[in-house]
């Protein structure tokens, strides 16, 4: 394979590296706003996106994506597209407008040959999204109709949304979403030094078990410094409240 065929723009380096959509919304949000939620899974990315029902107009978007920096980069970008747009405009993008954005210069492909094939999930998901519309500007009418009591339920903590929206996922998504992090900043320097990590179980959103391999079943610091620092980041890009535990 030649070089050319293995680069990715500098554009989608970036939206993949530094998503500032991923998270998720959830209907309680979206009654307190009076928008409607309207989401869309096809394959390993999933849609978020929060309408004005005045005038159909995409007020924010969020998504989750686990497919790796391919998906995420798509996800970011085409969530960035469409804020601001009616939903009849953003349901009309293509993939092809997708891959154009994140293009350096407008002859060369933001992405290898290779990856190309994912930008054919943008329709799929755009179509899900036009379809599910109706019954949530419905539910958001409704919803509007039901004025909301002055007493809020009773919780240990103020959640934000993207951490109400963690702790609603299921442990399959969840560990999914933690092998993101993992794949992009632990384990490539675990695998240099012969070892790796898997993510067994995660406890009640909140307690990451997981089994060292390789050589790190025999390095002392993957109790001490490799564990911290695996906490830390797993903290930082998915979840504050997380423990990362090792299986014995």
């Amino acid at each position: 394979m030649s070089v050319i065929e293995e680069t990715f723009s500098v554009k989608f380096e970036s939206a993949a590296s530094q998503p500032k959509n991923r998270g998720a919304y959830y209907q309680e949000e979206a009654a307190e706003k009076g928008m409607a939620l309207v989401e869309a899974k096809f394959k390993d990315m999933k849609l978020y996106w929060l309408v004005d029902v005045e005038e159909d107009r995409i007020y924010s978007a969020k998504f989750f994506a686990y497919g790796g920096k391919v998906s995420v980069g798509i996800c970011e970008t085409l969530c960035g597209m469409v804020k601001g747009l009616t939903i009849a405009e953003a349901c009309s993008l293509l993939g092809a407008d997708i891959e154009r954005a994140l293009r350096d210069d407008p002859e060369i492909p933001a992405v290898p040959e290779s990856k190309k094939l994912a930008f054919g999930n943008v329709p799929e998901l755009l179509k899900i999204i036009s379809e599910n519309y109706t019954s949530a500007k419905a539910l958001a009418a409704a919803s509007q109709s039901i004025k909301e009591s002055d007493v809020k339920p009773v919780s240990l903590k103020e959640l934000t949304m993207q951490e109400q929206a963690w702790l609603n996922l299921s442990e399959e998504d969840q560990i999914q979403q933690i092998d993101i992090v993992l794949d992009e900043k632990i384990r490539p320097a675990l695998m240099q030094d012969g070892g790796n990590v898997a993510v067994q179980e995660v406890v009640d959103g909140e307690k990451v078990i997981v089994q060292y391999q390789g050589a790190c079943g025999s390095c002392g610091s993957s109790l001490g410094a490799t564990l911290s620092f695996m906490e830390k980041i797993l903290r930082e890009n998915v979840y504050n409240d997380l423990q990362v535990v090792p299986n014995m």
